[in-house]
């Protein structure tokens, strides 16, 4: 049996103080569907429990301005049911819709799928492809964090043990701009990513890539960008020949490993096949507004 208090902070001072009094020993509860099973196998051993599920400003989905900011806490469901993430991040409400179980959607958070910090977990590539940044709160005030930056390894993250994630921000994409989200996985449900991507592109009156971005799940120890895939379409244009190349390269530049899924060579040739129907898909006539899944 294990125990540990929980506490429901009504305020993020609150939330705060609760965690310098707990010396480190405190976690933050947000959808549990991860926090549950670490602390029932003995992974974590919380003397206390924050919940934050229905702290209010972890909980919103807000147009501001040119960004979307969604709460930590905002829920999968809640993801794939709002019309502002459908037409600012679609790519981020496909991969929401994507992922395990309708009850899993129900419980876990956004929040929860990038602090968590699995190099599979399926709203990282959408949010990483976006320039998505951070919104940490701690004892010395208010940070905003690149996600790119805050990854740091599997399971590793920046975040302060005294800090908590507390908002997701996006940056809107233009008119022209289009994205989308495809998981390679062994079924169509229930089922953690062999591979994940997510692609936006903006092209440009020319005809030539004017931004993209490119984000890779489970090839490297961390969700990833295709820097040197998307170097090589910037102000080209996306013709077969440079979209083929821009594929090879991200293929190149993943560090994919062998385990119960996949063999690393055989990530590595998913890459380069996925990127390249990916890109193809960005750049249809009309654009795409969604992803898909495939198995």
């Amino acid at each position: 049996m294990v125990y540990f208090d929980y506490v429901k902070p009504p305020t993020l001072e609150h939330l705060l103080e609760g965690l310098r009094q707990a010396r480190f020993e405190g976690a933050v509860l947000a959808g549990g569907t991860d926090l549950h099973v670490k602390i029932r196998s003995g992974v974590a051993c919380p003397r206390v429990v924050f919940d934050i599920s229905d702290l209010a400003p972890c909980r919103g989905i807000v147009e501001q301005g040119n960004y979307l900011r969604l709460g930590a806490a905002v829920r999968m469901s809640e993801i794939v049911a709002s019309a502002a993430v459908r037409r600012k991040a679609p790519a981020l409400a496909a991969a929401a819709l994507q992922m395990s179980s309708r009850q899993i959607r129900n419980r876990a958070t956004l929040g929860g799928n990038i602090v968590t910090a699995s190099p599979a977990a399926d709203a990282v590539p959408p949010l990483l492809a976006a320039d998505a940044t951070l919104v940490l709160l701690g004892a010395d005030g208010t940070r905003e964090v690149p996600l790119a930056e805050f990854l740091t390894g599997p399971g590793k993250t920046c975040l302060g043990k005294s800090e908590v994630l507390t908002e997701v921000v996006i940056p809107s994409q233009g008119p022209g701009c289009r994205s989308h989200f495809v998981k390679v996985g062994r079924r169509k449900a229930q089922a953690i990513s062999i591979i994940n991507l997510a692609g936006r592109i903006d092209i440009g009156q020319d005809g030539l890539v004017r931004d993209v971005g490119i984000a890779l799940g489970a090839v490297a120890p961390t969700a990833m960008r295709a820097r040197q895939a998307e170097k090589a379409l910037i102000g080209r244009a996306p013709s077969a020949k440079n979209l083929a190349e821009a594929a090879a390269l991200a293929a190149e530049e993943c560090r994919p490993i062998s385990d119960v899924r996949a063999t690393g060579s055989g990530r590595r040739l998913l890459v380069e096949a996925w990127t390249l129907r990916l890109l193809h898909v960005l750049c249809e006539t009309g654009g795409a507004r969604s992803g898909g899944r495939n198995s």
